[in-house]
């Protein structure tokens, strides 16, 4: 498990730091989010590196750790959305980068875990 969420997380910040996309962020006025995101997904692998074997002896942080992954996939799921709503926007030429699709938004606060600020209509 621990190598699977060491893997998301590395993918993770693969895509985020894209130059393109990186670029892309800014000018979406993302850019201090995916900071977050990125330091979170940071510690996240220092932390996978000091549990490592250790969550299938300790039932809470094997539990711990398969709620992480879920939510690792999550934020996989949104980053990937970002980069296929970039690429749309960038083949389209129509550089309207105003607002996220809906689905991206109601996606970023399951990630962040509240429903302020977000419109579910």
């Amino acid at each position: 498990m621990e190598a699977a969420i060491a893997w998301l997380a590395q993918t993770i910040l693969a895509t985020l730091l894209i130059d393109k996309m990186e670029e892309w962020i800014r000018q979406a006025g993302l850019a201090d989010d995916i900071e977050k995101l990125k330091s979170e997904i940071r510690r996240i692998k220092m932390v996978i590196s000091a549990v490592k074997g250790r969550g299938i002896r300790n039932e809470a942080l094997a539990e711990s750790l398969a709620l992480l992954e879920d939510h690792l996939y999550d934020a996989d799921d949104v980053v990937d959305e970002l980069d296929y709503y970039r690429l749309q926007v960038s083949n389209s030429r129509s550089g309207d980068q105003e607002a996220l699709p809906g689905r991206l938004q109601i996606q970023a606060c399951m990630l962040q875990g509240t429903s302020e600020g977000c419109c579910y209509t």
